[in-house]
């Protein structure tokens, strides 16, 4: 036995095997104690009770008044403050945040995931971002379709808000010709005598792109013509234009433009047909503005009056109806005097302002010189 107390020497050249068991050996906690171990040695069950551990009472909890995490051991309580786990975690390590490597004066913002990302990519979750403000390069700033471009500012507790900034286009304008001059036009025939008429500029039409985004100035320029009619007593003739908003009452007193002037007829000598066909033209201009999505329109009225006594409206049953092509194109066959606004042009622009009506200025007759010339010509 001797000569086999190490391996590789048994003389029978069985060599060393390793140990066994004749039968299984098992060890396995009891089900219904666990403090109760079942020992299987070749099928006998054996059970060993084990020493039971002491148990602690101990609790860990959150004080949200004093912002620490607590915990209460048996004999003693250990208080962590908030700042003391905040300043262990680094902000990118935050759940919900996703910063790995912010640059400088990076904002921290919240990403709702909504960014379109194309086909076959995988949407970004909501988290928080570091992000940098881009440089302009190429970024052109759209106006908004009320004509307006978004733009962040501090309020008065110093927070981010965004506010909206009016824009105007500069040296821009349209013009449109709602008139023209031509002598027999039958779209803008001749009238007889006094009238009314309303003359719509049609805005949102004529200008879509600005209409309802800015206020409009407007500009008109408008011939009146007037034939005279040997039927006719003499007179003198008034014009009255006065530009009208939607849902506004005409100022004449401010907004207005007026045109007067002899309608006389002179029939000297037999010899002499009378005053010549259109023989009275007159043209003039007005500027006023149009407040934002409002449309606008001109009244035009036509007054005929004479002397006696002053001032007498001299009427007629033809006042306001229209003057046939084949009398008005003739000579001295008008069966009363008939008169037309044509030539109507508008120059229309964006603007943003107010119309002052009470401005600082000189008062009645304050602003009369002194009749010596001071200025003498050479």
């Amino acid at each position: 036995m001797s000569r086999c107390s190490k391996c590789g020497c048994d003389p029978c050249g069985g060599g060393c095997k390793p140990a066994r068991y004749s039968c299984d050996y098992d060890i396995q906690v009891d089900p219904y104690d666990p403090y109760v171990w079942l020992l299987n040695n070749c099928g006998k069950i054996n059970k060993i009770k084990i020493p039971k551990v002491p148990e602690t009472d101990t609790f860990l909890h959150v004080d949200f008044s004093s912002a620490s995490l607590i915990y209460d051991a048996e004999k003693h309580q250990d208080v962590i403050p908030g700042c003391d786990l905040g300043s262990i975690i680094s902000l990118d390590c935050l759940r919900d945040v996703e910063a790995p490597a912010p640059e400088s004066c990076d904002l921290l913002v919240f990403d709702p995931g909504c960014s379109p990302c194309g086909p076959g990519c995988k949407p970004r979750p909501a988290q928080w971002h570091n992000y940098h403000i881009p440089d302009a390069e190429d970024c052109i700033v759209e106006l908004d379709e009320d004509g307006y471009y978004k733009v962040l500012i501090k309020d008065e507790c110093g927070c981010i808000k965004e506010c909206r900034l009016p824009a105007k286009p500069d040296d821009e304008d349209k013009i449109i010709y709602l008139r023209d001059s031509t002598p027999e036009d039958p779209d803008y025939p001749w009238y007889y005598g006094i009238y009314n008429e309303t003359i719509n500029l049609y805005l949102s039409q004529n200008v879509p792109k600005w209409f309802g985004k800015y206020d409009l100035e407007i500009t008109v320029n408008y011939d009146v013509q007037v034939i005279l009619s040997n039927k006719c007593e003499n007179t003198n003739y008034r014009s009255l234009v006065v530009p009208c908003v939607e849902g506004q009452r005409g100022d004449a007193a401010y907004d207005s433009s007026i045109l007067q002037g002899q309608s006389t007829w002179e029939n000297k000598t037999s010899s002499m047909r009378g005053t010549p066909w259109g023989t009275v033209t007159q043209r003039s201009s007005i500027t006023f503005v149009v407040p934002k999505g409002k449309e606008a329109y001109l009244h035009h009225e036509f007054r005929l009056r004479a002397a006696e006594p002053f001032p007498r409206y001299v009427e007629n049953p033809l006042d306001g109806q229209i003057v046939p092509d084949e009398i008005a194109s003739q000579y001295n066959v008008i069966p009363w005097t008939a008169s037309r606004l044509h030539a109507l042009q508008c120059i229309i622009k964006p603007t943003s302002g107010e119309v002052d009506k009470a401005p600082v200025r000189d008062e009645i007759r304050s602003q009369l010189d002194h009749w010596e010339d001071w200025y003498p010509n050479i």
